[in-house]
């Protein structure tokens, strides 16, 4: 008989003096556990009058980890003890410094473009580790160009370039208004902004603003949704229908690869589940319909002389 306990070291179990004491020893073997943290495996020989007791005691298995950057550093304890306004003052000069740096820095990017010629600004992107015509570089060029105005109010700005470059693109006029009713130019964001670059869009062309997908070679300007579960019908209609769209549009669809994979593989099964239950029709070429165009040059069978 084998019985496995999980228990924690110290385990004492009984000796064979003390389980002639008393009649329940004798019965049962006695055995102290505190904290769980061993494995312990008794073996128990039950045709022995005495009941001879083996443990065994193997270790739990512990699971580890590496031990993170943060966990390895020792809290500072050296630190000299100030007063709340004084930790916010230190974080507003942090922040006030880092949109200090995002403007030189991207002051350094707009100057760069104004100055070197087209192969050597192609370089410096290089360089710095970005592709000449990313649209980061673009937006750093954009952040460069308006260096004058902002940083006049650098304590007022976010401290994300993004963000900063978002309020390079609101209405000039807007922006003198802001600062005239003393806003903070980082307070700026939500709906408020969005409505201010609205009224700075380009809508003389229409691919502007559209985001570019470079696999597609194309602008995404729309999603094409289903609205209600569909099936194998539903699928070739709605194929025919965007095939037809795009052989008269300038219009490309792009299918969801997975979509394609299953629809495939529903086509084999059903091509395999046909051949099984031939009914006649299936594997009849001459009564397919191939569409208006197809049946004027293939010869079909009439509706009545398909049902003969």
């Amino acid at each position: 008989m084998e019985n496995t306990i999980n228990a924690n070291a110290p385990v004492n179990t009984t000796s064979e003096s003390a389980a002639t004491a008393s009649p329940e020893a004798n019965r049962i073997p006695s055995i102290n556990l505190s904290n769980i943290n061993a494995k312990i495996k008794l073996v128990a020989d039950e045709v022995a009058s005495d009941q001879a007791i083996k443990a065994n005691v193997q270790p739990a298995v512990v699971y580890s980890h590496e031990v993170s950057l943060e966990r390895a550093m020792e809290d500072d304890t050296s630190l000299a003890k100030h007063d709340r306004p004084h930790y916010v003052q230190a974080f507003k000069v942090g922040m006030e410094k880092t949109a200090r740096a995002t403007l030189e820095t991207c002051r350094v990017v707009f100057e760069a473009s104004r100055v070197l010629d087209e192969y050597e600004f192609n370089k410096f992107c290089q360089d710095i580790g970005f592709k000449d015509l990313s649209s980061t570089i673009r937006k750093f060029i954009a952040i460069g160009k308006v260096y004058p105005r902002f940083i006049q109010h650098v304590d007022h700005l976010p401290h994300t370039w993004t963000n900063i470059y978002l309020l390079t693109q609101i209405p000039a006029e807007a922006f003198e208004q802001l600062l005239k009713r003393g806003r903070q130019l980082k307070e700026i964001k939500g709906k408020e902004l969005s409505n201010l670059l609205l009224r700075t869009k380009d809508v003389s062309d229409l691919n502007h603003g559209l985001p570019y997908d470079k696999e597609a070679i194309g602008h995404a300007f729309g999603k094409v949704l289903f609205t209600r579960r569909i099936d194998d019908v539903d699928w070739r209609a709605m194929e025919k229908a965007l095939n037809e769209i795009q052989a008269r549009l300038p219009i490309k669809f792009v299918i969801n690869s997975e979509l394609l994979l299953m629809v495939e593989q529903r086509k084999n099964q059903r091509y395999s589940q046909s051949k099984k239950h031939f009914t006649g029709i299936e594997f009849t070429p001459e009564a397919w319909d191939y569409g208006d165009e197809g049946n004027a040059v293939q010869e079909r069978l009439e509706p009545e002389e398909e049902a003969v």
